[in-house]
């Protein structure tokens, strides 16, 4: 069991805009306000959901399921913790078909933004490490370490959290902007395979290989394969249009 008991709390309320993909929206929240560990809760319309659900034996979270259409999430909920060297978002809910049909209930992996309003109670104590190779998928906690504490490796079994209340850290500034170019590496690493590009000269174009050393391989609309160099651009957050997950990016100005 791991338990702590915090003091250090923020809190953020707000809305998403539409077309924003709704889990990397919260990673957005998480990075520029620099939430380490936190609870979710918000209520949401999204289309073309994709939920991973729980599987009926209780042994781990199946293959994910896309669900065409508008679905309503009238109690969607979550936490943010530390997954590997990123933060970790993970969204759980029932998600109720607009057309009447089966709802859909697990984790939530992805879905296009129609209305998304939520609540961030950021907990700035200590941060809770999940595990990072969860084969189930659950991928339950398993440490707890000190806020502001490098990241160690994770153990393989669970720790039990020192007794008494944590440590009490100076916790971070309440409004904390990150720098354009931070924000872009970030959202660099969210783009895969598969996923879009829309760039101000080439139009939509996908993805065929993944981003290396800030270089990205995409199909440019008439088929030609082209590398684009994403350290001479701004990459803004992923929105889910669709079915896509597109990332805009704007070539940056010389100063």
């Amino acid at each position: 069991m791991i338990v702590s008991q915090f003091r250090e709390v923020r809190r953020f309320m707000g809305r998403m805009d539409p077309g924003q993909d709704v889990v990397a929206g919260f990673k957005t929240v998480c990075q520029e306000n620099r939430i380490a560990s936190g609870w979710i809760m918000a209520s949401a319309v999204l289309r073309n959901a994709t939920v991973a659900p729980v599987l009926a034996d209780g042994s781990g979270i199946g293959d994910p399921e896309r669900t065409d259409g508008t679905v309503f999430c009238p109690s969607l909920s979550g936490n943010v913790s530390v997954e590997g060297e990123t933060r970790g978002v993970r969204l759980y809910s029932i998600c109720h078909p607009a057309d009447g049909g089966a709802p859909r209930m697990g984790l939530v992996r992805a879905g296009e933004v129609v209305m998304c309003e939520f609540l961030v109670v950021a907990l700035d104590d200590a941060t809770l490490v999940r595990q990072a190779d969860g084969r189930a998928g659950f991928a339950p906690w398993v440490q707890l370490q000190a806020a502001g504490e490098p990241p160690r490796e994770a153990p393989r079994t669970p720790m039990r959290a020192p007794e008494g209340p944590a440590p009490r850290p100076t916790p971070p500034p309440t409004h904390v902007a990150i720098e354009d170019d931070e924000a872009s590496e970030l959202n660099i690493l969210e783009m895969q395979q598969g996923d879009w590009v829309d760039h101000p000269r080439f139009g939509l174009c996908k993805v065929v290989h993944p981003p290396v050393d800030d270089k990205v391989t995409i199909k440019l609309p008439a088929g030609k394969h082209v590398d684009l160099h994403l350290g001479v651009m701004r990459v803004l957050p992923p929105k889910q249009v669709g079915g896509r997950k597109i990332f805009q990016v704007e070539v940056r100005r010389k100063t």
